[in-house]
């Protein structure tokens, strides 16, 4: 019987694996086959975790304590334990990500004209159904709120004038991407930080596809 594996997906295997499979791994198809595994600047591909964008960009990773519904506990270098909203570390730790996802060579600058194109991942956070279900006052602070100054300061913000889920990049410059390909790895790799950085009334890893 011939078993055929793709490389990608072995690779993926050997970067979620604990030491023992992987050495037992290497046993099998030799170490050559995993060396692109290993998170680089060169290979957005590899970044398949924060971990592996702190490993490529050659920095230490936040360190958490412990978590208790919105609030995160991360430790400082000191040793110090300092309180956090967990959507605020959520958001430290894409903006690592994005950067290790920009490579090497680039880095988004404000163009005046606009003649440069830069891409978000872009996600519905509801569905039609979801919406319905609602209680009230919950669909009525998706439906009338405009957080100005407030929720737009990133990827998504509650706005009257357009829809119940507005995009807008005007102050979220550091999380876009040279090109839709990456932008939606982005998104579809990293989505649970995504929706813990994102989050309204839903338990991160409950609903994600």
């Amino acid at each position: 019987m011939k078993v055929e594996i793709e490389e990608s997906k072995l690779q993926t295997a050997y970067a979620n694996a604990c030491d023992g499979v992987k050495d037992f791994m290497e046993s099998l198809f030799g170490k050559k086959v995993f060396e692109a595994a290993k998170p680089t600047l060169d290979d957005y591909k590899t970044i398949r975790t924060y971990e592996d964008a702190c490993v490529a960009l050659k920095q230490d990773a936040i360190r958490v304590d412990s978590v208790n519904r919105d609030t995160t506990t991360v430790l400082t270098n000191g040793g110090d334990r300092v309180n956090m909203p967990s959507h605020i570390v959520a958001l430290m730790k894409l903006e690592t990500i994005s950067r290790a996802l920009w490579g090497r060579d680039f880095q988004p600058k404000p163009d005046g004209e606009g003649s440069k194109v830069y891409w978000y991942p872009w996600f519905a956070l509801y569905t039609k159904k979801e919406i319905n279900d609602m209680y009230p006052e919950q669909r009525g602070a998706l439906l009338s709120a405009h957080a100005h100054h407030g929720a737009n300061a990133g990827f998504g913000c509650l706005d009257a004038t357009n829809r119940s889920s507005y995009a807008d990049a005007t102050h979220g410059f550091r999380l876009c991407q040279e090109t839709e390909e990456k932008a939606k790895y982005f998104g579809q790799q990293f989505i649970e930080l995504w929706a813990e950085y994102l989050k309204f009334n839903f338990t991160v890893g409950n609903r994600l596809k």
